[in-house]
């Protein structure tokens, strides 16, 4: 028999509070949103495991979806199995898995995927329709697909979830139920049941302090204003589109450093390569400089062909990457540029690895660069006014994001602009991040 674990006491408030609320509560919609890692999903499988022991004799349907089925899905039934083993304590009272169901007497509570792709017709929730983190849902495919669901008996919905633009399917339903939360009279909890429970990470700081000092970690390393801890950790939605570096990204961004020439003896350098077309009209293709100064990736340089041939340009690029002395070279490997990174490679070796360009690799690359900016660990070299100087801060400047689901961020260059030297900083603060360690010269 699993042995159930001590809620803390923000956890124990919202769960007793949704016990409460949920059984009289047709057609309602609750919301819950904690910071990450503070234990939300136990919250929700505590929920589910309750309702299930609740609605054992009299039976009943519970529909719990999450953005994917593996592996969102499958761990939230696993959750609940164990949370549902753990409040069960007569014997012979099984707990049958059967594969995307649990079922405890009577009462059963189907596991199902949100994604738009996914086939959900014909399910029934009699008891309640529960959704995790509900801000990477489709809000229309959530409306069509799993409200019919309670249709015909009022079952209530919960959402779990974090913040994100704004305009996210929980998001909808959080302002909502604060607008409804916010007439109702006497003290939460006690006198009233809230829709919405939100806790505060210094709240779960103070049951956990190893917690604060994460997220105090966090903070310092992505930087206060970064979309991502806002997010997660703030509970603060970040708009759909805004600039790529906010303006104290952009304060940080600007270096008192000279751009560089050429190498200096005894200093580490790596490069980031953005290949663009062929064409005189079209993207300059981009190699980037960056000098290692500890944690610092600090630019002293740019190279930029526009229109050039590829052959001239692979044999410049490799020319000035051995000049420098690049520890890393993160090139550009999407579409044409497999076979330019792989011609790279003949000469250069190991120290040239390819990037390929999707919406996962992309929004790495772009949260890495919001976190390096907004922690001051990325630099830009002072203006010495050059053309090279000019462009990438322009680029810099006027680099919009867009915050798409599942944390993930796009970015690029507004009509009419280019996005080209900051997809190649943005390579180069990867080839710094993943440099090899330094060599220590040891005596004999």
């Amino acid at each position: 028999m699993a042995s159930a674990s001590v809620l803390r006491t923000y956890q124990a408030r919202v769960l007793g509070s949704l016990f409460k609320a949920i059984p009289g509560s047709r057609g309602a919609q609750f919301t819950v949103m904690l910071p990450r890692q503070a234990g939300k999903n136990e919250i929700s499988a505590r929920l589910i495991g309750g309702l299930l022991a609740a609605h054992g004799k009299r039976g009943g349907s519970i529909i719990i979806c999450a953005p994917t089925l593996y592996p969102q899905a499958r761990i939230s039934l696993e959750r609940t199995r164990l949370a549902l083993l753990a409040s069960v304590r007569k014997v012979g009272m099984a707990v049958r898995v059967e594969e995307n169901t649990i079922r405890f007497q009577g009462a059963v509570a189907t596991f199902l995927s949100a994604s738009p792709a996914a086939h959900v017709a014909g399910h029934t929730a009699s008891i309640a329709i529960i959704a995790d983190e509900a801000q990477d849902i489709e809000a229309d495919w959530f409306d069509r697909q799993f409200r019919p669901m309670a249709a015909s008996t009022g079952a209530p919905t919960v959402l779990f979830g974090t913040p994100w633009d704004g305009s996210t399917l929980l998001e909808r339903a959080v302002e909502a139920n604060r607008l409804r939360d916010e007439r109702q009279r006497g003290r939460p909890y006690l006198d009233w049941q809230p829709r919405h429970h939100q806790v505060d990470w210094t709240e779960v700081a103070g049951v956990v302090p190893g917690y604060g000092a994460y997220v105090e970690a966090e903070r310092e390393r992505l930087g206060p204003a970064n979309p991502l801890y806002l997010s997660q950790y703030e509970l603060v939605a970040s708009r759909a589109a805004a600039s790529l570096f906010d303006d104290a990204s952009l304060v940080s961004l600007r270096g008192n450093h000279p751009v560089l020439a050429g190498p200096v003896a005894g200093e580490r350098y790596v490069g980031g390569l953005d290949f663009g077309g062929a064409g005189e009209d079209a993207d300059a293709t981009v190699l980037t400089i960056a000098r290692l100064a500890g944690s610092r990736c600090e630019v002293v340089a740019w190279h930029a062909w526009q229109g050039a041939p590829f052959n001239a340009i692979v044999g410049e690029v490799a020319g000035a990457a051995r000049r420098w002395g690049l520890e890393r070279l993160a090139a550009d490997e999407t579409g044409l540029g497999g076979p330019l990174v792989a011609r790279l490679r003949a000469p250069l070796g190991r120290s040239v690895v390819g990037v390929v360009f999707s919406a996962s690799s992309k929004s790495e690359l772009g949260w890495g660069l919001v976190g390096a900016a907004g922690s001051g660990r990325l630099v830009l070299p002072r203006d010495d006014g050059s053309r090279e100087w000019r462009r990438a801060w322009d680029e810099v400047e006027v680099c919009r994001r867009y915050l798409r689901p599942g944390g993930q961020l796009g970015w690029g260059a507004p009509p009419g602009k280019h996005d080209d030297y900051v997809a190649s900083l943005a390579l180069c603060l990867w080839a710094a991040d993943s440099a090899p360690a330094p060599r220590i010269a040891r005596g004999r």
